[in-house]
């Protein structure tokens, strides 16, 4: 059996044990960088079983555990698809066969922003991130936004001053889109993050953030 066959079984094999033990999900393909989840990037419906990395079914997630393990036929898919059902959201980070796919669960909807670049120093209006000051990178992608990394604190000096959390996120790689350190992360609730480092893991973008304060 060659290797175009043995992962096409592998595919199949999976698919089976996701049809016995998952649950019906819709896959949709990031082809830009404005809302994935929209209904017009739906290319397919499958089911997928969701289990802890080490394949344990046996005992809860922990909290700020965003990986799971992803058995479907991932002959459809590929790294940066987001999978949406019943257990909630997650994008697409590897898929290696023989193993499982690695999936990242999702907790939050975020904007990618990049402020506006004073024109003229000492001349220039209001220089906060406002609305109309910034280009939209991204737009309404789910994303990973957990408390982690490194933290800062506040800007005044003062003794008391309280240290600004750090936060990790992840999101798919999105072609056409560089993001870079000062970059904004919104979240659906208006908190602002900013990006003080990138790293591109294969088909992931992992985001060192920290919180914005006024």
């Amino acid at each position: 059996m060659d290797g175009v066959k043995l992962a096409d079984r592998l595919a199949y094999g999976a698919g089976c044990a996701a049809r016995r033990a998952g649950f019906l999900h819709d896959a949709y393909r990031v082809d830009g960088p404005v809302q994935p989840l929209d209904l017009s990037r739906r290319f397919l419906r499958l089911c997928v079983a969701f289990v802890l990395p080490g394949g344990n079914v046996g005992a809860p997630a922990g909290f700020g555990v965003p990986f799971r393990q992803a058995w479907a036929d991932w002959g459809y898919l590929r790294a940066g698809d987001y999978l949406a059902g019943p257990e909630g959201v997650a994008f697409v980070a590897a898929i290696e066969p023989p193993k499982p796919m690695l999936v990242v669960m999702t907790n939050a909807v975020v904007d990618l922003l990049r402020p506006a670049v004073p024109v003229l120093a000492g001349l220039n209006q209001y220089g906060a991130i406002t609305r109309g000051t910034e280009t939209i990178l991204l737009s309404k992608f789910p994303a990973s936004l957990l408390v982690g990394g490194v933290g800062d604190r506040t800007k005044v000096g003062l003794p008391d001053d309280t240290k600004v959390p750090g936060f990790m996120a992840m999101l798919p790689v999105v072609a056409g889109v560089t993001p870079q350190v000062a970059d904004v992360v919104l979240d659906e609730h208006g908190q602002k993050f900013l990006v003080t480092a990138v790293e591109t893991l294969n088909a992931v973008w992992r985001f060192s953030l920290v919180q914005a304060v006024s």
